[in-house]
């Protein structure tokens, strides 16, 4: 970290954040651009819609990949070595899939380029934990959701627009283009935050130790109630995002001009209560807003079955958009503070607990979105289902075994 990287007062700079929000934001960017031209895609492949939406569960089972392995080698090699290197997998595999013909090609090249996406954006949470604790990480962590959820609002805005120009290999140069920027981010912007003392003595011990880490997460309870219970929110949205062409382009019949607005909404409600957390943590601590964001996600999922169940086929768009918006935007209360009090058990292990972290979320996030793909059903009954199952098995694994309603001790650290 070079020596004037700190403000006067002792502080990482303001321009940190919004750096850490533009290479977070690469993985909504490469899932959520491309959304629209699914349809397209499919036609222009040749298949049904369902099977190129295996291509949104095999980026999210990618992701996780990179995570698991990019955390533990960049507590050992450093953040901005192992940015690069996921950076570079990034941008040969977006080059790849530009010349994909089949959608089998497509799913694997999707894994790859998520691969790399795990690696690069890994480091982010990471370089928070290096830096902040506490309160002030979550607040960190919100100011960074903020600003990395305008993403998933603007990107299937870009990807239409893309589509109006040209078909959809328009999208992958798009996301080649923002993969090349994030490299010059990493490579002449941001820090490095782990000492040269520290990434010493790790590279010093087995490759074997890497993995040392994981099972010290795995011997502390509370913290995997915060983990499982934020993989289980996650596993919420994303079964969202991998339904969200169907649901409205198929079920809802609206058009891919039009997706952008509804998709747009929910992102939107969670920026909202992204803000509203930030002031809320000035008065509250994470694990007590985390509960209530958590109840409030459960009661919208209880909603959107019920009106489901009751309009059958006949439902109204607004009758879906309404609890299905809410339950997204609870999101915006629930992630940062669910982060904050995780990592707040794993000071000095902070990559490999920010990997494990981060790749829950998404395996469970591919995992759950292609298994209601699985069963799909041609209603909607399936999807929010799926969501109320997963909402109600965050709210008890934070009440049971994280018990969000006490304080976390000092003892309770992983040194």
């Amino acid at each position: 970290m070079p020596p004037n990287f700190f403000d006067a007062d002792g502080q990482p700079p303001r321009w940190l954040a919004p750096c850490l929000a533009a290479l977070v934001a690469l993985t909504p960017f490469a899932i959520d651009t491309y959304l629209p031209a699914i349809p397209a895609m499919a036609q222009a492949l040749g298949v049904e819609v369902a099977r190129v939406q295996h291509s949104v569960s095999s980026y999210l089972l990618g992701f996780a990949v990179g995570q698991i392995f990019g955390g533990p080698l960049s507590d050992r090699w450093g953040r901005i070595l192992v940015g690069t290197i996921g950076l570079c997998i990034f941008i040969v595999s977006t080059t790849l899939i530009l010349l994909a013909n089949t959608v089998e090609l497509l799913v694997i090249l999707r894994f790859f380029q998520a691969v790399g996406g795990g690696f690069a954006t890994v480091i982010c949470g990471a370089i928070v934990r290096d830096l902040y604790h506490g309160r002030e990480a979550a607040r960190i962590m919100s100011m960074i959701a903020t600003m990395m959820l305008i993403a998933p609002m603007v990107a299937p805005v870009i990807g239409s627009t893309l589509l109006t120009f040209g078909d959809w290999h328009a999208i992958f140069i798009f996301l080649l283009v923002y993969g090349l920027l994030m490299m010059v981010l990493v490579r002449g912007v941001l820090p490095e935050t782990v000492s040269r003392f520290r990434r010493a003595k790790r590279q010093r011990q087995s490759r074997r130790s890497m993995l040392k880490g994981y099972a010290q997460i795995f011997r502390c309870p509370r913290a995997l109630g915060f983990l499982f219970g934020q993989a289980f929110v996650s596993g919420c949205m994303f079964i969202y995002i991998t339904t969200a062409p169907f649901v409205f382009m198929e079920h809802f019949g609206v058009s891919s001009q039009n997706f952008p607005i509804l998709f747009g909404s929910c992102v939107l409600g969670l920026v909202l209560l992204v803000q509203l957390n930030i002031r809320l943590l000035k008065v509250f601590e994470p694990r007590q807003i985390l509960l209530v964001g958590i109840s409030l996600q459960t009661i919208s999922c209880v909603l959107l079955l019920v009106s489901t169940l009751y309009f059958g086929d006949e439902q109204p768009l607004l009758a879906w958009m309404i609890p299905l918006v809410m339950a997204m935007a609870s999101i915006g209360i629930i992630t940062p503070n669910s982060a904050a009090c995780y990592l707040e058990f794993f000071p000095n292990i902070s990559g490999t607990a920010n990997a494990l972290y981060g790749a829950s979320l998404f395996i469970f996030g591919g995992v759950l979105g292609g298994a209601v793909n699985a069963v799909h059903t041609g209603t909607l009954v399936p999807i929010a289902a799926g969501m109320l199952i997963c909402a109600m098995a965050a709210l008890c694994l934070a009440l049971l075994v994280a018990k969000a309603r006490r304080p976390i001790g000092i003892e309770e650290r992983v040194k």
